[in-house]
């Protein structure tokens, strides 16, 4: 199978360069090697090439280089120059990773009429989607070698399952054709390789390690763009015209990069590497010292916040037997799922998702290493965390003082209200404040939690919050740990427990007083293209716009806005999703509320429970939907998909359940408007969509089809 080739798009005009002047198009590889300066034209890609000397450096694009200038120039167009050397740009006209068949036509051609055969030496270079090209296409020339920085082997999922950093690239270009498709198969055994990339970077680590007989330069803590920091040390036309000249010295390259010991950029990874290894104290010691040099450096302020209270002295620990209580509330008599159970424990060890240990394996062991079943969470309505193990020899970091466990932390402001405040409500019934809330880094993406944390911290201050919450990417002894139950969660927990609803009704009811109209419709219009939603969410707004509603976006606004506008509401109508979860926190009683479904999938059984159990609320459900659309691989609507409604039956149902005027008239889309809106939204995610078939199943009812 051979990959398509498609019409070349337009290059944008990003930068002007005055210094450049492309060469003189030709029309044939057999006439361009006759010159020492040519661009040749390939379709989606094109050819430049300056003579120089005998050695030749082929270059490609990364993503951020294409499009960048006008005209196009080659990469690395000015450090050739510097270094005296040829130059041969592969340069792209779109972001497609050189999946395309143009790349090695060109370069075949170009072989074939002897071009490389000329210079002494050749170097296909190329950085991230750049170094995935110059590893993929150095095999169409014999006895070429390559240096590619932070490169990707392939962004098939199928061969780099744990490449997840690219998922628009993988969505976009074709990854299913064979044919240059595998980096590490595409090098001839044999070939000269240097990889220069970040070993602290676990992808660019793991793809480093697939490409057989590479020697491999570790340019540690300079990240994914670490080409960028051996740039601004400056030593990359050093290295790159040894490695051209062959004879490259990695302790030429060490000297030369002592440098970025003064990168501000560098200091910080170093710091957060060590917390991230459980070097807590080298850590606050090197953050200590960086606020010392840099007292305006947010970064080292934030780490000695975090790590002072993890970093114990030296004092000896109690000799007595660890603390192990259960104690129970009986306010409200909770039942069903609820127990009011809260577990008081003494050396108790929290451990996040580690690797090394199963899948979701989280949670806590009491001191003597049985696990604490009231640790479980769950994700999914069928699907929980399991019981992690205590290997021998892993690092243990005590923590002194009280606290109490949050469980996982989830950064959908949904999944965030459903799971990561369910413990909450034990804030109200422990006789001391705690000193912390300790919270899982959910798969144990320590950085990414604690950057969400930080984006919550408005919703944790209108719940009376004023405790330090963190997470921790290693194993924690805590001194004495308060371990609750689970107030809210998944399917009949959604009804909450007698605390949970105490708790967070009447913290976010007092965070704001009412403000705003009646009638309320929350829409999910603006929300970035690739959010799930309906097709023409705009005819719903502009016609209860007509009706007096008013249309709010809650991402537009703080939470504490988004609390006024809910409390003040009488009529509330939206589609289902995050927002109404928190409107039933603060809505009153009396209100009437309209869930209309964008999605087959909607479990619009949890949303009936909290709004019944919540406030006594029974909303009105509205379902017309007359297709999910899907794209990809997908097999079910999803938080990505999007529904197409039949919305002269919605305004219909909304006016006889009367949320609407029995004589309001609504203006509605043809059908070739609607073709339209599906056409743009495809447009926006920049993939198409199908309409999900009949008997594609939700992962969650092929589980239980396969149990029944």
């Amino acid at each position: 199978m051979t990959l398509p080739r498609s019409k070349p798009s337009t290059v944008p005009q990003v930068l002007l360069t005055e210094s450049f002047t492309q060469p003189a198009a030709v029309n044939s590889p057999s006439i361009a090697v006759k010159t020492d300066a040519f661009l040749l034209r390939g379709g989606l890609v094109d050819a430049c090439f300056i003579r120089r000397s005998d050695t030749l450096l082929v270059t490609f694009d990364n993503l951020a280089s294409v499009g960048k200038t006008s005209p196009a120039q080659p990469w690395l167009l000015y450090m050739s120059a510097k270094l005296g050397h040829s130059i041969l740009g592969i340069m792209a006209h779109q972001k497609d990773w050189y999946r395309n068949s143009d790349t090695s036509e060109i370069i075949r051609d170009l072989r074939d009429a002897g071009l490389f055969a000329g210079f002494r030496r050749v170097l296909f270079v190329g950085a991230s989607m750049g170094g995935f090209a110059a590893l993929t296409y150095a095999s169409l020339v014999p006895g070429a070698a390559v240096l590619a920085f932070s490169p990707q082997s392939s962004l098939s999922r199928r061969i780099v399952p744990f490449e997840k950093r690219y998922s628009y690239a993988q969505r976009k270009w074709d990854w299913s054709s064979p044919e240059f498709v595998d980096a590490a198969a595409s090098l001839a055994p044999g070939t000269e390789v240097y990889l220069a990339y970040d070993p602290f970077v676990p992808e660019d680590r793991a793809h480093a390690r697939r490409i057989a007989g590479a020697k491999h330069i570790r340019l540690s803590h300079m990240g994914h763009r670490a080409i960028r920091r051996v740039k601004e040390a400056g030593a990359l036309s050093q290295m790159i015209g040894a490695i051209a000249e062959g004879r490259f010295d990695v302790a030429e390259l060490g000297k030369a990069l002592r440098t970025r010991r003064l990168d501000l950029l560098w200091r910080r990874e170093i710091m957060a590497e060590a917390e991230r290894r459980g070097h807590l104290k080298l850590a606050l010691a090197a953050a200590l010292r960086m606020a010392e040099i840099e007292p305006e450096d947010k970064f080292a302020r934030q780490l000695i916040r975090r790590l002072r209270p993890l970093v114990l002295d030296a004092r000896p620990k109690s000799a007595q037997p660890p603390i192990d209580k259960t104690f129970q509330l009986r306010e409200g008599r909770p039942s069903g799922p609820f127990s009011g159970t809260i577990q008081h424990l003494g050396r108790a060890l929290v451990l996040p998702e580690r690797e090394g240990d199963a899948k979701l394996a989280s949670g806590v062991l009491k001191a003597d290493g049985s696990y604490v079943e009231l640790s479980r969470a769950w994700i999914r309505a069928r699907k929980s965390t399991l019981e992690p193990t205590l290997r021998t020899g892993e690092q243990i970091t005590d923590l002194s003082g009280q606290h109490l466990y949050g469980g996982n932390f989830r950064g959908h402001f949904g999944h965030f209200l459903v799971e990561s405040t369910a413990r909450l409500w034990a804030l109200d019934h422990l006789a001391e404040k705690p000193e912390s809330i300790l919270y899982l880094p959910y798969r144990g993406a320590h950085g990414a939690t604690q950057k969400v944390i930080e984006a919550q911290r408005p919703m944790f201050g209108l719940l009376g919050i004023d405790v330090p919450i963190r997470s921790y990417p290693g194993i924690l002894r805590v001194e004495e740990l308060f371990v609750p139950e689970l107030g809210f969660g998944f399917l009949d927990r959604y009804g909450g427990s007698p605390a949970y609803r105490k708790f967070m009704c009447t913290r976010l009811s007092a965070a704001a007083a009412a403000e705003g109209g009646e009638k309320l419709y929350i829409s999910r219009a603006k929300l970035a293209s690739n959010r799930g939603g309906i097709l023409g969410e705009t005819v719903i707004e502009e016609n209860l716009a007509r009706a007096g509603f008013e249309i709010f976006h809650p991402e537009r606004h703080p939470i504490e806005v988004q609390i006024a506008r809910y409390k003040a509401a009488k009529c509330l109508v939206a589609l289902d999703g995050s927002a109404l979860h928190l409107a039933a926190y603060v809505l009153q009683p009396e209100a009437k509320v309209a869930m209309i479904l964008r999605r087959s999938s909607a479990h619009v059984a949890d949303y009936m429970l909290q709004y019944q159990r919540f406030k006594g609320i029974v909303p009105d459900v509205i379902n017309v939907i007359e297709r999910d659309w899907i794209s990809g691989d997908s097999t079910r609507a999803d938080l990505r998909s999007v529904g197409e409604l039949n919305f002269a039956a919605l305004f219909t149902q909304l006016k006889s359940l009367g949320h609407l005027e029995a004589g309001f008239k609504a203006k509605l889309p043809t059908k070739a408007a609607m073709a339209q809106m599906l056409a743009d939204q495809g447009e926006k995610r920049g993939y198409g969509f199908r309409a999900l078939e009949r008997g594609e199943m939700h992962p969650d009812e092929i589980v239980d089809e396969a149990l029944s």
